[in-house]
């Protein structure tokens, strides 16, 4: 449903001490709650903002949302955070009322789900500035609406192992025991996020992909090969078998009615015991164009990872292994899958259309090798359910192909090397807290997604920030 955030307002206009103010600027605009209300609202189309402009104090508030019968995905409140409030354990936008009300004990309270801001209820002189202020504080109730869509996803796994499948959690995040591993995994899901895995049998999907007509499958095949570069170590018979496979995907999605989807893929497709399976490249990054996130290898941390992008970004991002060369001052990201439309927006980049690594030419359906652009600003994302955590960095896109001449037949068929602080990179790896694959997101959305994650409850780790810096927010 649409988001639905509470204002609540502590105080109204001026503070007392304020007074005196109007007697000798009788012509100065004092914002009322009803146009603070009216400026946030206009900036938050598809949120619905309730609560009325009238001061309250926050013990009232807190127990007003708990006699709330319609739901509350979090709150906007002009003034200070109180425990009631905070108890609540939802997110919450605390903004500052400057000239309306004494600051103290206002204070970032981050580690509390909260984000702050400010606004001066006597506006700025620069009207820019002022603007900027409201901007501020729409955008960030704007991410509450991100976490409220996230609320409900119902995920479609495909494997024959436990929900969580073969490639992560790897053996140093399980600690030997990975039934405890996955409770606490799905409960986190569940409780803090909101989401649902539906796992099925692959022989479902394989029934599925038979049912596939010849000339359907054909048909989308064809439209890939007419808008790729050309194909590499592949044919067009090969390119129909990852086709009959996506169109089992979108199938099986509606009828689970899912939003989402991951499979297993690569070896665990190559050695299925009904056969192979083949490759899911074209299909899950034909269905990521599409802005469903279609995740390989059953990775569900970087499914999510990569839902969260696609409702803050607009994009869902570049999932794949993740390299860190600090000799070059690079980090890699590389697999075999990758949207068409890397930025979320109607801009295409080339492909070609190969075979997967380890198989022989010529067999094993198709995947992609997606040109992605260089010169480019990029953040790398990857969130740990298990753990609460978010680890975050920032980086140039750079040629690989001019460090290491035939780049493109290296490992995985799609690569992107990032120019970042890859030495600091190194020192603060933890695979053991989030796996072996991260996410590229095309632009500078740190800020946004350091956000995010203190609205979500999970600690932020900066990894391009040099460890004495401290920059790890705690949530």
């Amino acid at each position: 449903g649409v988001p639905r955030i509470l204002a609540i307002f502590t105080s109204e206009g001026i503070q007392g001490e304020c007074q005196i103010f109007t007697k000798y600027h009788p012509d100065r605009e004092i914002l009322d709650n009803e146009r603070i209300l009216q400026e946030i609202r206009s900036r938050c189309q598809g949120i619905e903002i309730v609560g009325d402009a009238g001061a309250t104090t926050t013990a009232e508030a807190a127990e007003k949302i708990r006699d709330e019968e319609s739901r509350i995905d979090g709150l906007l409140l002009f003034g200070t955070p109180s425990d009631e409030l905070l108890s609540l354990g939802l997110p919450i936008v605390a903004v500052y009322p400057l000239w309306g009300q004494w600051m103290c004990p206002f204070s970032p309270n981050e580690g509390r789900r909260v984000l702050t801001s400010f606004l001066p209820v006597i506006p700025d002189n620069d009207s820019r500035l002022f603007e900027s202020r409201l901007d501020d504080i729409a955008a960030k109730v704007r991410l509450i609406g991100v976490l409220s869509r996230l609320k409900g996803l119902r995920v479609l796994v495909v494997t024959d192992r436990p929900v969580l499948g073969e490639y992560e959690p790897m053996q140093i995040q399980v600690d030997g025991d990975r039934d405890a591993y996955e409770r606490r995994y799905l409960a986190n899901l569940k409780e803090t996020l909101g989401v649902e895995l539906v796992d099925i049998r692959q022989r479902v999907l394989v029934e599925r992909m038979n049912q596939v007509q010849e000339a359907d499958a054909r048909e989308v095949a064809q439209r890939w090969i007419s808008q790729a570069k050309g194909l590499k170590g592949t044919n067009e018979e090969e390119v129909v078998k990852s086709a009959r496979l996506y169109l089992a995907m979108k199938a099986l999605l509606e009828e689970y009615d899912c939003q989402a989807i991951t499979t297993e893929g690569y070896t665990v497709f190559q050695y299925y015991e009904g056969g192979p399976i083949p490759s899911q490249g074209l299909p899950s990054s034909q269905l990521c164009t599409e802005g469903i996130v279609a995740t390989s290898e059953t990775l569900i941390d970087s499914l999510v990872t990569q839902q969260i992008g696609l409702l803050a970004t607009g994009s869902t991002g570049f999932n794949g292994d993740y390299l860190i060369d600090p000799f070059n001052e690079i980090a890699i990201v590389g697999h075999c899958e990758c949207p068409f439309n890397p930025f979320g927006d109607d801009r295409r980049v080339p492909y070609v259309i190969r075979n997967l690594p380890l198989w022989e030419e010529g067999k094993g359906g198709a995947c992609v090798q997606v040109d992605l652009p260089v010169g480019e600003a990029v953040t790398v994302v990857k969130v740990s359910v298990h753990d609460r955590k978010m680890s975050l960095f920032t980086g140039t896109t750079v040629s690989g192909e001019e460090l290491f001449a035939g780049w493109d037949d290296i490992l995985c068929r799609t690569k992107v090397a990032i120019k970042t602080r890859a030495d600091i990179l190194f020192r603060n790896v933890d695979w053991k807290t989030f796996g072996n694959h991260r996410v590229v997101f095309f632009g500078d959305h740190r800020e946004k997604f350091r956000q995010l994650a203190v609205l979500m409850g999970f600690d932020v780790v900066e990894d391009d920030a040099d460890p004495c810096e401290a920059k790890i927010s705690r949530a």
